[in-house]
């Protein structure tokens, strides 16, 4: 038995005693539950010199403690987020408390993009196909993390970023379960929806201002961010446009591009950001967008010149030559151990895009990949 020696703060009058005391040579003087009730009684014990087991006060201090719960892994983080955020969007206008809890949601994104941007990006880019009718509410956070990997990219200050973070997880704030019936639907866009759609950037922003949203930044990026600069964007029809509000409108189309519709198929991830460079004739925007993704950015299927089929895990450090894990064997067949090639080895090198195969990437969700990840408290 280890002993340690009371001090006069570890003993509370009128309080019963949580621990056995003993003396120096560990004989009982006072059993677990007796009361103190004198000061002429803790006088003496102190001047006799009192002690506890070690172990047994460590024990009761184990018990005292706080629990906490399990910790999430990132990918529930990230679930979380579109929760969150659907969940504050529903409140609006009249939500007092919506300034605060939006500018934590944000920051939450920004730690979990610093966190592991590979995962992030992984989710961004194998989103749930099943999950239409969450999609005003999805599309907003993996946009808000496109924004954040890309302004990082561009080195903007961190008051620049957290601006555009909010203006991307609101910039559709009006419209956002339009655009989970829009996902979901099996025909073409209505008239009716199409007006809402032409409106959305005013709405949205006069929305943000009822709930006392005042950030004059963060409401006209939102305002413009379907403008464009030869004046055929809406709803305004501007030709000067702000810096925010152009890496909003190119996030959005962007993420737009590659997620899944009732209607129709989602877009690669190539061939949108070949376009998106087209468009932008090579700007620095859709230059960073390249960058931060990779030519096979996580997520992407591809095809291996070992045979096998493999899923990006991790981007590398040269575009072509992202970490893959095989998911296949050389002659197609799934495998239950997963195996990770480094693609700068001409032996498994990308010889192209595998076309998705919703069967085999059923059986491939992030924990395979991963593993179990677990991400940092937010704070």
């Amino acid at each position: 038995m280890q002993l340690l020696k009371l001090v006069e703060s570890e003993i509370q009058m009128d309080v019963a005693l949580p621990w056995n005391v003993r003396n120096h040579d560990c004989t009982l003087l006072l059993a677990r539950g007796h009361i103190v009730s004198s000061e002429a009684q803790m006088q003496a014990l102190l001047e006799r010199g009192i002690y506890v087991d070690l172990e047994e006060k460590r024990a009761v201090e184990a018990l005292d403690a706080p629990k906490s719960g399990p910790v999430k892994s990132i990918y529930t983080r990230w679930a979380d987020t579109i929760d969150t955020l659907e969940t504050l969007v529903h409140e609006l206008p009249h939500a007092p408390e919506f300034p605060a809890n939006i500018e934590k949601l944000a920051q939450d994104l920004i730690t979990l993009a610093d966190l592991d941007a590979d995962i992030a990006i992984f989710m961004a880019v194998r989103q749930d196909q099943a999950r239409h009718l969450r999609y005003g509410y999805s599309h907003s956070v993996y946009t808000a993390l496109l924004c954040i990997l890309m302004a990082q990219r561009m080195d903007w200050t961190a008051a620049r970023i957290r601006v555009i973070t909010l203006a991307a997880l609101t910039m559709n704030a009006s419209i956002a379960d339009l655009q989970g019936q829009m996902a979901s639907q099996d025909y073409p866009v209505l008239d009716r929806q199409r007006t809402q759609l032409r409106t959305h950037p005013i709405d949205s922003a006069a929305l943000l201002a009822k709930a006392g949203i005042t950030d004059a930044a963060w409401l006209e990026a939102i305002r413009q961010h379907h403008e464009q600069g030869n004046g055929s964007g809406y709803p305004r029809g501007l030709t000067q446009i702000d810096e925010l509000a152009q890496m909003l409108r190119m996030a959005d189309i962007f993420m737009a591009r590659i997620s899944p519709r009732a209607i129709r198929s989602p877009m690669n991830v190539q061939d949108s950001a070949r376009q998106m460079f087209r468009d932008d004739k090579g700007g620095a925007m859709s230059s960073a967008i390249i960058k931060v993704l990779g030519i096979y950015p996580p997520g992407n299927l591809v095809k291996l010149a070992s045979g096998e089929l493999g899923v990006v895990m991790r981007r590398g450090t040269e575009a072509r030559t992202p970490l893959v894990a095989a998911v296949t064997d050389a002659q197609g067949r799934s495998v239950t151990t997963t195996l990770h090639r480094n693609t700068a080895d001409p032996a498994h090198a990308i010889t192209g895009l595998a076309a998705d195969d919703k069967h085999l990437l059923s059986r491939v969700p992030p924990e395979r990949l991963y593993g179990y990840a677990q991400a940092g408290a937010l704070t």
